[in-house]
């Protein structure tokens, strides 16, 4: 992941609240995709249902890792999310917010491959997306409350039905981590 311009955090994090608080959700509740999704109006389909009527699409529902995750498909103004439904679901959790997290930036839709069939890739869209995609499945004050109550792995994984690299993710990105390993070196040194 890049470096993210300057004050952007502050931005992703107004939002994610913003958003919440509209779905009734507190920074420490967990937010169902599907049902923010649904409140922003776009519709989220699954890839094994294109499959049904498209044979083609079959060879992109696999679960690896290089496969296709997710992705934003529009008709003019309209958006539609495609999700790979043989992922497991928190991976689908956090491929649909990073594909709404592209919508509630505003981000300019762009063709996806260039004619000779080259990915297009704008990286500082997609770390903005990773960003806020992950602030809206945990937030910073979220990530922060799992280390200050030491909250299981597991649990939180759960909870917020996110895999373990995202929750990872969140506590390095929220500054959680940072919490963590500074609290066990005040208890080491007071020992």
């Amino acid at each position: 992941m890049g470096r993210l311009r300057t004050g952007f955090h502050g931005e992703a994090n107004e939002i994610a609240t913003s958003v919440r608080a509209e779905l009734k959700l507190g920074n420490f509740d967990p937010l169902d995709p599907w049902k923010l999704a649904e409140h922003l109006g776009i519709e989220v389909q699954k890839l094994s249902d294109i499959a049904k009527v498209e044979p083609a699409v079959l060879c992109l529902l696999e679960e690896g890792d290089r496969s296709l995750s997710a992705a934003t498909v529009f008709n003019g103004t309209e958006r539609r999310i495609v999700v790979n439904d043989a992922h497991e679901t928190p991976r689908q959790c956090s491929s649909i917010c990073h594909e709404l997290a592209h919508g509630l930036l505003l981000h300019t839709p762009v063709v996806a491959f260039s004619a000779s069939g080259c990915r297009y890739w704008d990286q500082e869209m997609e770390d903005e997306a990773d960003c806020l995609g992950g602030k809206l499945l945990l937030t910073d004050q979220g990530a922060r409350g799992i280390v200050l109550r030491n909250v299981p792995a597991d649990f939180a994984q759960r909870k917020y039905g996110i895999s373990r690299e995202m929750l990872q993710y969140r506590l390095n990105m929220s500054g959680a981590e940072r919490l963590r390993r500074s609290r066990a070196s005040r208890r080491a040194a007071n020992q």
